[in-house]
């Protein structure tokens, strides 16, 4: 989808690992984005963490309206779907089942989402048949997946190529494979972009694992990789000499939780790359209504306390 880039709010600057900070006498909650012309040749990834459609969920035409204009200004809009879209009875042994009707994927696509990653630890909550419909809907809807298989999902936009693959690290993980993937399609001649679903819930710090795993990925050829599970934000930051983008979580985008207000304040990243790697990349920080299942416009205080996971 050729669309225009949006610039918004703070500006970090790729490949170096210098980044610019908000100043303090400005408001972030009363910055508006502002649409701007990229160069041609450069690509923009609005990137999400932890979509869930299902349980006490009920979206509706309001849900995504204050993100759209986002997702829909980027070349491709991600995030990790962590709802099944599947009329399949529930096989999880676990109290936490997820699973949201088929139906829902309509506002997936009225919101500009391009590509869900599924490889995270409720994806089988409706089970191989469960998983089996999500993937159909998804696909019959025109959106694309990445994972559960570590199979990368190649896309091609205005000459620049890129690679996308997801990883479940919360269930049984295999770094060794899950390396070989990331070299294998870096050594295609692509950039690599990585979903990873790890990390301890509700956590606002990278637990040791995390980091272990990251290191690895960027050392075999990772651009950029992108994190969710613990359901509330951690820090972001450069690794390998600067030439790799970590988001260690984005938090919620879309979640019933409501005992810890953190997994109510998230952040829609988005990231400008071009043929050598990460050009930069913007924050818009926002909050999650979940009595009316929607997001919104953050709050000032909030703004800063997000705000402060993309700076130093």
């Amino acid at each position: 989808m050729a669309r225009a880039a949006l610039a918004c709010l703070i500006l970090v600057s790729g490949g170096c690992g210098s980044r610019a900070n908000l100043p303090a006498d400005i408001d972030p909650s009363e910055i508006e984005p502002a649409l701007i012309s990229p160069p041609a040749s450069s690509v923009t990834l609005a990137l999400l963490g932890d979509v869930m459609l299902g349980r006490d969920v009920h979206p509706d035409a309001e849900t995504f309206a204050y993100l759209e204009p986002f997702l829909t200004s980027a070349d491709l809009a991600l995030a990790n779907l962590e709802s099944p879209l599947t009329t399949s009875p529930v096989q999880t042994e676990s109290p936490y089942a997820l699973c949201a009707p088929p139906e829902n994927v309509k506002y997936l696509v009225d919101a500009g989402f391009d590509l869900l990653a599924l490889a995270n630890n409720h994806h089988l909550d409706c089970g191989p048949a469960g998983l089996i419909e999500t993937q159909s809907t998804l696909t019959d809807a025109g959106l694309g997946f990445i994972g559960p298989d570590p199979e990368p999902v190649y896309r091609s936009i205005k000459g620049i190529r890129l690679a996308f693959l997801a990883f479940d690290a919360i269930s049984e993980f295999d770094l060794e494979a899950a390396v070989q993937a990331v070299q294998s399609a870096r050594e295609s001649g692509t950039l690599v972009v990585v979903s990873m679903h790890w990390g301890m819930e509700y956590q606002s710090g990278a637990s040791a694992s995390q980091k272990q795993i990251a290191q690895a990925l960027a050392e075999a050829g990772a651009t950029l990789i992108w994190g969710h599970h613990p359901h509330v934000l951690q820090p972001a930051e450069w690794i390998n000499d600067g030439k790799t983008l970590l988001f260690y979580s984005l938090g919620n985008a879309l979640f019933d939780q409501y005992g810890l207000e953190s997994t109510r304040r998230s952040a829609l990243v988005i990231v400008t790359l071009d043929s050598k790697g990460i050009q930069e990349f913007s924050v818009v920080p926002f909050s999650i209504d979940y009595r009316n299942s929607r997001v919104m416009k953050a709050e000032q205080a909030d703004a800063q306390r997000i705000l402060q996971y993309f700076t130093p």
